[in-house]
Protein backbone atom coordinates (compact mmCIF):
# COMPACT_ATOMS: atom_id res chain seq x y z
CA UNK A 1 0.00 0.00 0.00
CA UNK A 2 3.03 2.37 1.04
CA UNK A 3 4.15 1.34 -2.50
CA UNK A 4 0.97 2.77 -4.62
CA UNK A 5 0.79 6.08 -2.32
CA UNK A 6 4.35 6.61 -3.01
CA UNK A 7 3.78 6.28 -6.43
CA UNK A 8 0.41 8.16 -6.88
CA UNK A 9 2.55 11.25 -5.21
CA UNK A 10 5.53 10.95 -7.14
CA UNK A 11 3.18 10.92 -10.78
CA UNK A 12 1.29 14.11 -9.00
CA UNK A 13 4.22 15.42 -8.73
CA UNK A 14 5.98 15.29 -11.73
CA UNK A 15 2.95 15.49 -13.84
CA UNK A 16 0.73 17.68 -11.57
CA UNK A 17 1.87 21.13 -13.44
CA UNK A 18 0.80 19.45 -16.90
CA UNK A 19 -3.66 19.36 -15.79
CA UNK A 20 -2.85 22.17 -13.82
CA UNK A 21 -1.60 24.65 -16.02
CA UNK A 22 -3.02 28.11 -16.93
CA UNK A 23 -1.33 30.61 -19.19
CA UNK A 24 -1.07 34.32 -18.21
CA UNK A 25 0.40 37.32 -19.39
CA UNK A 26 4.09 37.54 -19.71
CA UNK A 27 4.94 41.13 -20.63
CA UNK A 28 3.18 43.54 -23.19
CA UNK A 29 4.49 46.43 -25.40
CA UNK A 30 3.74 49.05 -23.79
CA UNK A 31 4.31 47.61 -20.36
CA UNK A 32 1.71 47.66 -17.48
CA UNK A 33 2.16 51.25 -16.09
CA UNK A 34 4.82 52.89 -18.49
CA UNK A 35 4.01 56.24 -20.83
CA UNK A 36 5.03 55.66 -24.21
CA UNK A 37 6.75 59.05 -25.51
CA UNK A 38 6.46 58.39 -29.67
CA UNK A 39 3.66 57.36 -31.87
CA UNK A 40 1.68 54.12 -30.74
CA UNK A 41 0.75 51.77 -33.95
CA UNK A 42 0.36 48.65 -32.25
CA UNK A 43 -0.51 46.67 -29.10
CA UNK A 44 1.45 43.60 -28.48
CA UNK A 45 1.04 41.04 -25.77
CA UNK A 46 3.00 37.77 -24.65
CA UNK A 47 1.66 35.42 -22.74
CA UNK A 48 3.57 32.26 -21.08
CA UNK A 49 1.45 29.31 -23.46
CA UNK A 50 0.18 29.37 -26.43
CA UNK A 51 -3.10 31.06 -26.92
CA UNK A 52 -6.08 29.98 -28.95
CA UNK A 53 -7.22 32.53 -32.53
CA UNK A 54 -10.50 33.33 -30.56
CA UNK A 55 -8.50 35.30 -28.14
CA UNK A 56 -8.85 39.19 -28.60
CA UNK A 57 -8.74 42.29 -26.66
CA UNK A 58 -10.19 45.69 -26.20
CA UNK A 59 -8.57 49.01 -25.76
CA UNK A 60 -10.52 52.01 -23.68
CA UNK A 61 -9.19 55.59 -23.25
CA UNK A 62 -10.15 57.77 -19.72
CA UNK A 63 -13.40 58.05 -20.50
CA UNK A 64 -14.25 54.57 -21.21
CA UNK A 65 -14.82 54.92 -24.70
CA UNK A 66 -13.26 52.11 -27.05
CA UNK A 67 -10.59 52.97 -29.56
CA UNK A 68 -11.05 50.52 -32.25
CA UNK A 69 -8.54 48.20 -32.93
CA UNK A 70 -7.96 47.36 -36.91
CA UNK A 71 -6.48 44.19 -36.80
CA UNK A 72 -5.97 41.16 -34.23
CA UNK A 73 -3.27 38.41 -34.78
CA UNK A 74 -2.54 35.13 -32.91
CA UNK A 75 0.50 33.48 -33.31
CA UNK A 76 1.84 31.02 -30.82
CA UNK A 77 1.45 33.22 -27.81
CA UNK A 78 1.56 36.01 -29.00
CA UNK A 79 -1.10 38.62 -29.68
CA UNK A 80 -0.84 42.18 -31.52
CA UNK A 81 -3.27 44.49 -32.30
CA UNK A 82 -2.51 47.30 -34.59
CA UNK A 83 -4.74 50.80 -35.45
CA UNK A 84 -5.26 52.37 -38.74
CA UNK A 85 -3.80 56.12 -37.19
CA UNK A 86 -1.39 56.37 -33.92
CA UNK A 87 -3.44 56.29 -30.69
CA UNK A 88 -3.84 59.93 -29.27
CA UNK A 89 -2.72 60.80 -26.44
CA UNK A 90 -3.99 60.21 -22.93
CA UNK A 91 -4.31 56.66 -20.46
CA UNK A 92 -5.64 53.51 -21.48
CA UNK A 93 -6.65 50.16 -20.53
CA UNK A 94 -6.56 47.26 -22.70
CA UNK A 95 -8.68 44.20 -21.85
CA UNK A 96 -7.70 41.02 -22.86
CA UNK A 97 -9.89 37.58 -22.82
CA UNK A 98 -7.63 34.26 -24.30
CA UNK A 99 -8.37 30.94 -24.15
CA UNK A 100 -5.45 28.77 -23.18
CA UNK A 101 -4.15 26.01 -24.49
CA UNK A 102 -5.75 24.07 -21.69
CA UNK A 103 -8.87 25.14 -22.77
CA UNK A 104 -9.68 27.73 -19.80
CA UNK A 105 -10.95 30.94 -20.95
CA UNK A 106 -8.82 33.61 -18.62
CA UNK A 107 -8.83 37.41 -18.68
CA UNK A 108 -7.41 40.14 -17.46
CA UNK A 109 -6.45 44.38 -17.78
CA UNK A 110 -3.46 46.39 -17.94
CA UNK A 111 -2.76 49.99 -18.97
CA UNK A 112 -0.52 52.52 -19.95
CA UNK A 113 -0.51 56.26 -20.98
CA UNK A 114 0.71 58.13 -24.05
CA UNK A 115 2.43 61.56 -24.68
CA UNK A 116 4.03 61.45 -27.92
CA UNK A 117 4.83 65.12 -29.22
CA UNK A 118 2.16 66.46 -31.50
CA UNK A 119 4.54 66.96 -33.95
CA UNK A 120 5.23 63.52 -34.94
CA UNK A 121 1.21 62.80 -34.90
CA UNK A 122 1.09 65.75 -37.78
CA UNK A 123 3.88 64.11 -39.93
CA UNK A 124 2.07 60.53 -39.75
CA UNK A 125 -0.93 62.28 -41.02
CA UNK A 126 0.92 63.61 -44.04
CA UNK A 127 3.00 60.58 -44.92
CA UNK A 128 -0.07 58.12 -44.20
CA UNK A 129 -1.51 59.25 -47.46
CA UNK A 130 1.65 58.68 -49.32
CA UNK A 131 1.67 55.05 -47.87
CA UNK A 132 -1.30 53.99 -48.93
CA UNK A 133 -0.67 52.41 -51.64
CA UNK A 134 2.11 50.27 -50.49
CA UNK A 135 -0.06 49.08 -47.47
CA UNK A 136 -2.34 47.58 -50.46
CA UNK A 137 0.34 45.46 -51.19
CA UNK A 138 1.65 44.74 -47.96
CA UNK A 139 -1.96 43.37 -46.99
CA UNK A 140 -1.72 41.11 -49.97
CA UNK A 141 1.28 39.53 -48.33
CA UNK A 142 0.05 39.87 -44.90
CA UNK A 143 -2.99 37.68 -45.67
CA UNK A 144 -1.52 35.12 -47.42
CA UNK A 145 1.41 35.07 -44.24
CA UNK A 146 -1.60 34.26 -42.00
CA UNK A 147 -3.04 31.40 -43.98
CA UNK A 148 0.48 29.84 -43.84
CA UNK A 149 0.81 30.38 -40.26
CA UNK A 150 -2.78 29.32 -39.20
CA UNK A 151 -1.63 25.83 -40.99
CA UNK A 152 1.37 25.59 -38.98
CA UNK A 153 -0.66 26.37 -36.04
CA UNK A 154 -3.44 23.48 -36.57
CA UNK A 155 -0.37 21.22 -36.83
CA UNK A 156 1.19 22.35 -33.83
CA UNK A 157 -1.68 22.13 -31.50
CA UNK A 158 -2.61 17.96 -32.86
CA UNK A 159 0.75 17.05 -31.76
CA UNK A 160 0.33 18.90 -28.67
CA UNK A 161 -2.90 16.90 -28.01
CA UNK A 162 -1.00 13.36 -28.67
CA UNK A 163 1.71 14.17 -26.29
CA UNK A 164 -0.74 14.69 -23.77
CA UNK A 165 -2.41 11.96 -24.40
CA UNK A 166 0.87 9.57 -24.20
CA UNK A 167 1.43 11.11 -21.00
CA UNK A 168 -2.06 9.99 -19.40
CA UNK A 169 -2.04 6.93 -21.20
CA UNK A 170 1.56 6.19 -19.14
CA UNK A 171 0.07 7.38 -16.23
CA UNK A 172 -2.78 4.96 -16.40
CA UNK A 173 -0.10 1.79 -17.35
CA UNK A 174 1.71 2.58 -14.22
CA UNK A 175 -0.89 2.78 -11.95
CA UNK A 176 -2.79 -0.43 -13.03
CA UNK A 177 0.58 -1.79 -12.86
CA UNK A 178 1.53 -1.14 -8.91
CA UNK A 179 -2.59 -2.09 -8.14
CA UNK A 180 -1.25 -5.58 -9.72
CA UNK A 181 1.87 -5.79 -8.32
CA UNK A 182 0.76 -5.39 -4.89
CA UNK A 183 -2.36 -7.98 -5.47
CA UNK A 184 0.53 -10.57 -6.21
CA UNK A 185 2.44 -9.54 -3.36
CA UNK A 186 -0.11 -11.15 -0.77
Amino acid sequence: MKKIVVLTIACLLTFGNLTYAHTGIESSNPEDGSTITEELNKVTLTFETEIEETSSFELQNASGQTVAVDNITVENNTMTGTFDQPIENGDYEATWKIIGVDGHPIEGTFSFSVDAPESELAEEESTSEEATDDSEEKDTQVQADKEETKADTAEEESSNGAVIGIVIAVLVIVLIGSVLLMRRKK
